[in-house]
C-alpha cells in the first residue's frame, strides 16, 4: 500500500533529455575506496571505518540506535545480519499490525535477478509471512525479446524501442542519456498509434505509471482490460520523471497504453499494489548487467527514481558476468562496488543494504567434459564481503548456500538437473532452493532480533523452516 498521488510528477533531472549525457566522476574515472564517499547505512557502524570516512550525521537527522545490539553473528549463509536494522524495524511494524506503509526490497542485479525465478519465491516467502502488498514494478511491453518474469506477460508494436545502456563487440558502450528509469530500461517512441501492453496475473488494487518528461513529451491513453481509463501529457518546461497513480478494482489486469503522436513517449514501467500494506519485492535485473551497468546510469535520475521507491532494502546482485570478464582487477572491481553503494546510499540514507554474492559457475575446456568451478568466483565473493563489511551491508553468499565451489557441476549431472547446461545459470528448482535458504536465513535472522529486542512474539509461524513453492510460469 502507498499513499494515493493521483497526478504526481517530479521534474528536477538536469541532464535527461535529448542529447544530454550521465554524469561523469570529477577527474574522468571512479573513486577509489579511500576517497569514495562513505556508503555506511543507519544500521550499523561498518567495519573498517577510517577508510570510508565523511562528515557524521547531524543529530538531527540520525536516527536513534537500537536499545540493544543485534548479534553479528551469522544466520546461515546471511553475513552481517546486524547491519540489517532498518528492514527488521519496518517488517516488524508489519508483523504487529502497526504498518500503513508497504516494506518495498529493491533487487538489482543480472540475469539471475532478471529470470524472476528465484525473486519470485523469495517474494512468496516474504509475503506468506508479513503480508501481500502487491506484485510491485513490472516493465510495460517487452523490455527485451526473452523477457518474462513471475506471472507477468507483456509486448508491444514495432513503433516502440528499448531505450537502455547498449554494448558493442569493440567494448564500448552507447545510450540516450542514462535516463532509464527504477529497472534501467524503459522503451520510447515518437509516432502515433504504437501500442505497447502487459498482463498481469497478480492481483491490485493501484497502479502507478513511471515515465519520461519532457519538454517535447508527447502523450498516450491508458486503457485498463479494453477500456479506457484516461490520457497522460508528459510534457513538461524541464526533463525529469512523472508518476500517474490511479485504483482499479481489486483483479488480474491488463494494462496497454497506446501513443497519440504529439511527441516522444517515454515509459520506465508500472508499479502495482495492494491496499493492505505488506512485502513487494521489485526484480531489478537485465541480462548481462554487471556492476558497471548501473554506473552509467544518470545518477541524479537513479537518485530520483530511487528515492519515489522509498525502499527498505536495497539488495546488489551482480557477480557473475564480472568473474566471466577478463582483465577485470580485484581493485576495479571494488571501487566500482564501493561507487554504486555510495550512489544508493546518497539517494536512500535510511535504507538497509545487502550484496548477494553470484551462484557457483563452471568452465570446462573445449571439446572436452572437464567442468570445474571457476577459481574467479570465489575472488569476487571475496571483493563483496570486504566491501558490504566496509560499507555496513549485509552479504549473502548463494555459492556457500550451493555446497561450495564445484556444486554447479554436482546440480548440472543429477536426473532432475537443478543447474542449467551452460553450468552458469540454474533451474527452475535450483533458484527456488536457493532463494528458499536466502528468504529463511534472512527471516530466522529477524526472529532472532525480535528477541533480541525483547518483543513479544506475534504467534506467526516460523515459516523460515519450510519449503518454499516452486513458482509455475
Amino acid at each position: 500500500m502507498r499513499k494515493r498521488l493521483f497526478f504526481a510528477s517530479l521534474a528536477l533531472v538536469a541532464g535527461c533529455g535529448e542529447g544530454a549525457s550521465a554524469p561523469r566522476v570529477p577527474g574522468g574515472g571512479p573513486p577509489d575506496l579511500a576517497s569514495a564517499p562513505r556508503v555506511a547505512h543507519a544500521d550499523a557502524e561498518p567495519e573498517g571505518a577510517a577508510a570510508l570516512q565523511a562528515p557524521a550525521p547531524s543529530a538531527s537527522s540520525a536516527p536513534p540506535p537500537p536499545s540493544v545490539p543485534l548479534s553479528a553473528a551469522p544466520v546461515g549463509h546471511l553475513y552481517g545480519p546486524d547491519r540489517l536494522t532498518h528492514v527488521f524495524e519496518a517488517l516488524a511494524k508489519l508483523d504487529d499490525g502497526h504498518a500503513h506503509e508497504d516494506v518495498r526490497i529493491l533487487q538489482y542485479g543480472d540475469s539471475h535477478t532478471a529470470s524472476d525465478l528465484g525473486v519470485a519465491v523469495f517474494r512468496h516467502a516474504l509475503q506468506a509471512r508479513f503480508g501481500d502488498g502487491g506484485r510491485g514494478f513490472v516493465p510495460i511491453g517487452k523490455p527485451w525479446k526473452s523477457f518474462a518474469e513471475d506471472g507477468i506477460r507483456g509486448g508491444m508494436t514495432r513503433e516502440f524501442e528499448a531505450t537502455k545502456v547498449k554494448f558493442h563487440k569493440d567494448r564500448t558502450f552507447t545510450g540516450i542519456d542514462g535516463c532509464y528509469g527504477l529497472l534501467g530500461i524503459g522503451i520510447e517512441t515518437e509516432k502515433a498509434g504504437a501500442r505497447a501492453w502487459t498482463d498481469v496475473v497478480a492481483r491490485s488494487s493501484h497502479i502507478e505509471l513511471d515515465y519520461g518528461q519532457d519538454p517535447h513529451g508527447g502523450s498516450f491513453d491508458v486503457f485498463i482490460d479494453g477500456a479506457r481509463a484516461g490520457r497522460v501529457a508528459t510534457r513538461a518546461p524541464a526533463a525529469g520523471s512523472g508518476w500517474f497513480s490511479f485504483d482499479v478494482v481489486d483483479a488480474p489486469h491488463q494494462i496497454e497504453l497506446r501513443t497519440v503522436g504529439d511527441g516522444q513517449v517515454r515509459v520506465f514501467g508500472m508499479t502495482l499494489d495492494h491496499a493492505e500494506a505488506g512485502v513487494v519485492v521489485d526484480a531489478l535485473g537485465i541480462n548481462g548487467a554487471q556492476i558497471f551497468t548501473p554506473l552509467r546510469w544518470n545518477e541524479a535520475h537513479f537518485a530520483e527514481q530511487l528515492r519515489h521507491a522509498s525502499p527498505a532494502l536495497v539488495m546488489v546482485a551482480y557477480g557473475t558476468n564480472e568473474a566471466l570478464e577478463p582483465g577485470l582487477t580485484d581493485g576495479e572491481y571494488e571501487r566500482k562496488l564501493v561507487d554504486f553503494l555510495g550512489r544508493i546510499a546518497r539517494a536512500t540514507p535510511a535504507a538497509s543494504c545487502l550484496l548477494v554474492g553470484p551462484p557457483d559457475l563452471a568452465r570446462h575446456t573445449k571439446g572436452q567434459d572437464d567442468w570445474r568451478s571457476l577459481p574467479r568466483v570465489a575472488e569476487i565473493i571475496a571483493v563483496q564481503r570486504k566491501v558490504a563489511a566496509a560499507a555496513g551491508c549485509a552479504f549473502y553468499d548463494q555459492q556457500e548456500a550451493m555446497g561450495g565451489p564445484g556444486s554447479i557441476v554436482t546440480w548440472a549431472a543429477e536426473p532432475e538437473a537443478r543447474a542449467q547446461r551452460d553450468r552458469v545459470h540454474l533451474t527452475r528448482t535450483g533458484y527456488a532452493q536457493v532463494a528458499g535458504s536466502f528468504a529463511a536465513d534472512l527471516m530466522h535472522a529477524y526472529d532472532e532480533w525480535r528477541a533480541e529486542q525483547n518483543l513479544p512474539p506475534t504467534g506467526a509461524p516460523r515459516t523460515w523452516g519450510a519449503s518454499p513453492p516452486v513458482p509455475a510460469r
